[in-house]
């Protein structure tokens, strides 16, 4: 995987790699990333390894990123075809978009970041996925600091979703904008 193109105020990405784990590892011990990406128990060194490195060797097709802001290690970034997912609840719906799933370091939650990140990681998305039609995400319901964040970036309720096919998320969706136009407008 290459480096990303994608800056916005000095927010960039490039692939996850295997000297990144440690960093990881401890980003989703804590805070909100532990409640809500790791399902509330601190992942094992094992765990890490056992996910994140097909995933670094391009084994896998879920892409994986560190999200920097100011040259800072900041986030984590992932993104997907829907429809190379099996089972996942909006390919049904939105086969042609990609799911995204992200989380910011504790030291970066509560200053703004999060929608102006998720909205460069959507550019980038479009940049290098020239088919895509849109991104969607699909946070918990009860993660309201999330929801916010991606509804800020433009996501909004995808039409014709039907709530009961993946309970426990709110799938909330952006369109890929016209040519010129930015995401989200």
């Amino acid at each position: 995987m290459a480096e990303s193109g994608s800056r916005l105020g000095g927010i960039s990405f490039r692939p996850l790699r295997t000297e990144d784990l440690p960093c990881l590892r401890r980003w989703l011990s804590e805070g909100p990333s532990l409640q809500w990406y790791a399902s509330g128990s601190a992942p094992t060194e094992e765990a890490i390894l056992a996910k994140y490195l097909p995933r670094i060797r391009g084994d896998e097709r879920v892409r994986s990123w560190l999200m920097t802001s100011g040259g800072v290690d900041a986030g984590f970034f992932q993104d997907h075809l829907l429809r190379e997912v099996p089972g996942h609840p909006a390919a049904a719906i939105a086969p042609d978009f990609a799911g995204i799933d992200y989380f910011l370091a504790p030291e970066f939650i509560g200053q703004g970041l999060g929608p102006r990140a998720i909205s460069a990681f959507v550019q980038d998305v479009f940049r290098r996925e020239r088919g895509v039609l849109g991104c969607c995400a699909d946070p918990d319901p009860e993660n309201q600091r999330s929801v916010r964040a991606l509804r800020k970036a433009g996501f909004r309720k995808m039409p014709g979703d039907d709530p009961a096919r993946h309970p426990g998320a709110i799938l909330l969706c952006i369109p890929r904008p016209n040519e010129g136009e930015p995401p989200g407008a």
